[in-house]
């Protein structure tokens, strides 16, 4: 394996730190282009030939003010968590029509017909197991908990409301700190449902819930713009091997809500460096996609990255005239800090320390040779964890449903999908980023030194085993919907 020199924290510092400074970086907003134009001149600079594969969407704006995102009550107004993305747009004026609670259980939306449904959401914890598996004993107790789940499984169904011709949708998030529900980007992977849809939580919750209790009328402002024709690039590029026609895939994403999601290219440039400083074997390929704020837009089964593998199969599918990718690397979330929620007070912050990572090995060879390089992060009780028996979290997703043996870091901190404005203040650890791009590098040698066969095969989620949890999650989401 090549001897490498310790990687420049100094420059993943101020790469961070510029990050955070950029804000938002939404699927095809200027911020998301400039970032796509640096990280693509970067690899440019690095004698790398940069390719482009460009998507076009009609494009959902939020509001460009406060005061484009409100709830007016009878008595006054009630403060907006976050829009629900790609939900409807109101116009500045927004729509006007009575309040209606419907039944959080089974919601029926005609009752709402021509006013504004009110519905309570549950945010809650899930039962880790039915969630990832493990390679060793399963710790049936453990559970997880995250903001993406809730609204992604319990929220509002947005094409039954349109279809039964209501107005507008109110989300009222229950059991979650206010502070937690601010800014939430959720959920991430609909369509354009042509109707417009926030969440409210806490003390403002409770004044929606009471406002539709007196049937009241409401004032419901989604001041968001549409933008067709909307481009967006995936940049890639290629450092070749001595024996091009194997791969290793490296696979990251550009567009994020803060600066951990996503700062994953601060990780590919890193290994780019390496790569280009230090012959090898296979061929490596570094994806920068675009889309994965904007799935429904890009992709017609899976995430962002399934476009482009199923636009480029000369450079993994291993048919005739074809490389084949005997492993990948997906880069995401570096160095996130945890966050802590204390229902009972409803207070939420962030914490000290690193959130435990999400580290997932495709296969168990994988995970063998995974283990003895991955430097603790200092986050405690780290785990390599194997593919669930339902899903798949992250960019990495798309190289599993295809058997590329993949190793995946997609730690998820509550937070993960709240959009932060541009601050000073960092999400990030940049001991523990460091560590884990220092950590990646060393399996990019390894993967590079290991022979084909010995990869072994990617898990096999069987029918039963996803039959079996998604029969419990649909009980628990059940059970949850008082």
């Amino acid at each position: 394996m090549p001897t490498s020199s310790p990687i420049d924290i100094d420059r993943l510092r101020a790469a961070q730190l510029h990050l955070d400074a950029m804000g938002p970086r939404l699927t095809g907003t200027e911020s998301h282009r400039m970032l796509v134009e640096e990280v693509a001149a970067e690899l440019t600079d690095l004698g790398l030939e940069v390719r482009r594969d460009t998507q076009t969407f009609e494009r959902w704006d939020l509001p460009s003010s406060a005061d484009g995102l409100r709830i007016d009550l009878a008595d006054g107004s009630a403060a907006v968590s976050s829009a629900f993305p790609y939900s409807g747009i109101t116009g500045p004026a927004g729509i006007s029509a009575p309040l209606i609670l419907l039944n959080t259980k089974r919601p029926r939306w005609s009752r709402a017909k021509g006013a504004i449904a009110v519905i309570e959401v549950p945010h809650i914890d899930l039962p880790r197991k039915l969630l990832v598996s493990e390679w060793g004993p399963i710790a049936t107790d453990e559970t997880l908990r995250n903001p993406v789940l809730s609204a992604t499984l319990l929220g509002p169904k947005l094409e039954k409301a349109r279809a039964a011709g209501v107005l507008g949708v109110i989300a009222v998030w229950r059991d979650i700190a206010p502070d937690n529900a601010l800014g939430q980007y959720l959920p991430f992977t609909e369509p354009y449902h042509d109707i417009p849809a926030v969440w409210v939580a806490g003390d403002e919750a409770t004044k929606v819930l009471a406002a539709s209790r007196a049937g009241q009328k409401a004032t419901l402002v989604l001041d968001a713009t549409l933008h067709p024709g909307t481009t967006t690039d995936t940049v890639w590029v290629v450092s070749p091997g001595t024996s091009p026609h194997e791969t290793i895939l490296v696979i990251t994403h550009s567009d994020g809500t803060n600066g951990v999601e996503e700062n994953g290219h601060l990780g590919m440039l890193e290994l780019a460096r390496h790569a280009v400083a230090h012959p090898h074997r296979r061929s490596y390929v570094f994806v920068l996609t675009t889309g994965h704020l904007r799935i429904p837009a890009v992709s017609k089964h899976g995430q962002a990255t399934s476009t482009w593998l199923e636009a480029h199969p000369e450079m993994w599918k291993g048919e005739a005239g074809q490389a084949r990718a005997v492993a990948g690397i997906a880069i995401e979330h570096l160095g996130a800090i945890g966050d802590a929620e204390d229902n009972a007070s409803g207070s939420y912050a962030l914490a000290t320390t690193p959130e435990p990572e999400l580290l997932y090995a495709t296969s168990l060879d994988v995970h063998d040779i995974v283990a003895p390089l991955w430097r603790d992060i200092g986050a405690g009780d780290r785990r390599i964890v194997a593919p669930g028996p339902v899903i798949h979290f992250g960019e990495g997703e798309p190289l599993f449903e295809r058997n590329i043996p993949t190793v995946a870091l997609v730690t998820a901190p509550q937070y993960l999908l709240a959009l932060r404005e541009a601050s000073a203040v960092t999400h990030v650890d940049i001991d523990a980023l460091t560590k884990q791009v220092e950590n990646f590098r060393a399996l990019l040698d390894a993967f590079d030194a290991t022979e084909t066969a010995a990869f072994g095969t990617v898990v096999n989620r069987s029918v039963f085993a996803k039959f079996s949890a998604l029969l419990q999650l649909m009980q628990i989401l059940s059970k949850a919907k008082k």
